[in-house]
């Protein structure tokens, strides 16, 4: 009975240093993928722009992040202003206006960022909103920034939308526009009252270098201790049975 206790724990442990030695290669490989991602982030930060109509639309998704050039006309009456977004270190709004293309598809530009009024939180910050075609310049990305969100966004109505964050299908629902599944970070434009100090793509790959180490370490702690108690367990040989003279 007693062997059969030890070689059931030797098991548990064999189990147990199979699992953490699996964690930490899943925290190395978190970090490939993430350094990966920075690679391809700078790569497009440094490209040419790539001239973009609404047949690409779908080319573009598969290539994110992309610097693309767009030209076409805002249509102002359907912005949305994302809430609680920082830049510089203070509080305010990014504003999202949808760009009509010359072949009628429309693209979300996120123009940039505008500090909200510590005095009145319910106004919105003034910004211009240019008349007429425009060109366009940026960063293709899935989406803006998200921040936690706690309850619905507000349904679009006849004043300006204030969301938390990006919702494609409300988005649609609330203008009766159809956009891409992707939004343009812009990076040009002229003095119009918004702020593109966009942050630069970090891959934050320490931490998980840092847990890979801790989980290794761990399977190598199972594994002193199983062979330091589990094989000397193995080796003694069990008692027999007393008998009196």
């Amino acid at each position: 009975m007693a062997r059969t206790r030890t070689v059931v724990a030797l098991a548990a442990a064999a189990a147990a240093i199979a699992l953490t030695a699996s964690l930490g290669s899943w925290q190395l490989r978190r970090a490939d993928e993430k350094l990966a991602l920075q690679a391809a982030w700078d790569r497009a930060e440094l490209a040419a722009p790539l001239p973009v109509a609404g047949s690409d639309l779908a080319g573009v998704a598969q290539r994110l992040p992309l610097r693309v050039q767009l030209r076409g006309r805002f249509l102002f009456a359907h912005e949305v202003w994302l809430d609680n977004r920082q830049m510089d270190g203070e509080a305010g709004l990014l504003l999202l206006t949808p760009l009509r293309l010359a072949d009628g598809a429309v693209v979300l530009v996120n123009r940039g960022f505008a500090r909200r009024d510590p005095r009145d939180r319910a106004r919105l910050p003034a910004v211009a909103r240019p008349d007429g075609e425009v060109a366009v310049e940026g960063l293709a990305v899935a989406q803006p920034s998200r921040v936690l969100q706690l309850g619905e966004n507000a349904p679009g109505g006849s004043g300006p939308m204030v969301w938390q964050n990006l919702d494609f299908d409300a988005f649609e629902r609330a203008s009766g526009l159809a956009v891409a599944r992707w939004v343009v970070q812009q990076t040009d434009g002229a003095d119009d009252g918004l702020r593109r100090n966009w942050p630069r793509l970090v891959a934050g790959v320490d931490k998980h270098h840092g847990y890979a180490l801790q989980w290794y370490s761990l399977a190598a702690l199972i594994a002193t201790l199983t062979a330091f108690f589990g094989l000397r367990a193995l080796r003694r040989r069990p008692l027999g049975k007393r008998t009196d003279d």
